[in-house]
Order: C-alpha cells, then sequence, then structure tokens
C-alpha cells in the first residue's frame, strides 16, 4: 500500500465495451495516482478479462444505434493505445490487482486455468467484501 493508504475498489459487471473502458481507465488512472485499485470481476467482466482479445472488441449495446460505431471510430483516432496494454504497463507498478468471483468462474463456465492467466486471484464473496471495506472509494461498473 502507498503512503496515504488509499484504496480504490471497482465492481466490475458489465463486458460492454464501454462499460470496460470506464473501468480500465479509472483503475489505471488511479494507480498512476498512488492509489492501490482492487478490481473485482463478475460475470460479463469477468468473460471479457479471460477471452483472448475481449479487451479489444469494441462492442456497444444496439440501443446506441449509429452513435456505436461512430464512437468506435473517434475512439480509435484519439486513443490508439489498447485497453490491455493500458493495464498491462500500469499493473506491473503494482499497484492494481484484479481478482475474479470464484462463482462467477463457474456460472460463466470459464476454464480456471485460462482464469488464472489473467488475474492475480480467485476469491469468494466474503474475501472480497473484507478487501473492499476499507476502500476510500467504491465504484459498481
Amino acid at each position: 500500500m502507498d503512503k496515504n493508504g488509499k484504496k480504490l475498489a471497482i465492481f466490475a459487471h458489465s463486458g460492454t465495451y464501454d462499460k470496460l473502458y470506464q473501468t480500465v481507465t479509472i483503475a489505471v488512472t488511479a494507480a498512476s495516482m498512488g492509489r492501490d485499485v482492487y478490481m473485482f470481476l463478475f460475470f460479463w467482466a469477468l468473460k471479457r478479462f479471460v477471452e483472448e482479445g475481449g479487451l479489444e472488441t469494441m462492442d456497444f449495446p444496439p440501443e446506441y444505434g449509429e452513435e456505436g460505431p461512430a464512437l468506435e471510430q473517434r475512439m480509435k483516432a484519439l486513443n490508439p493505445t489498447s485497453l490491455q496494454d493500458m493495464l498491462d504497463e500500469v499493473k506491473k507498478t503494482g499497484k492494481i490487482k484484479i481478482y475474479a468471483c470464484s462463482a462467477s468462474v463457474k456460472y460463466m463456465g470459464l476454464d480456471d486455468k485460462k482464469v488464472m492467466g489473467k488475474v492475480d486471484e480467485v476469491v469468494g464473496l466474503p474475501v472480497i467484501l473484507q478487501m473492499a471495506e476499507d476502500s476510500d472509494v467504491q465504484l459498481f461498473i
């Protein structure tokens, strides 16, 4: 933990690109500012983190209509750095830890070895809640 002890807990549930983008960029920014960041992955967010190239596929909900493809083009033009590259770079600082919910691993039918290759640890809800309770900020995305 850093000197000021500030922690951020992010509960990531959704697997749409816009919500994954927010999850990763908030985590990366907070870690770059010296906060310890705990990312807790559930359901579709977990599945996207585990799938090969899952953080790179820009898929926006159908209700975004034509704005979805337009947003994708603008994002690619304005920020060519991939989410995975951003996350990998900042994870080297040790400020971001990624955890998978053990129940979500089972519910989503994910391979345990693949999951362990993408997260720091697989934990249950009691551990997640204990880790998150002393965080200064908790976000559900």
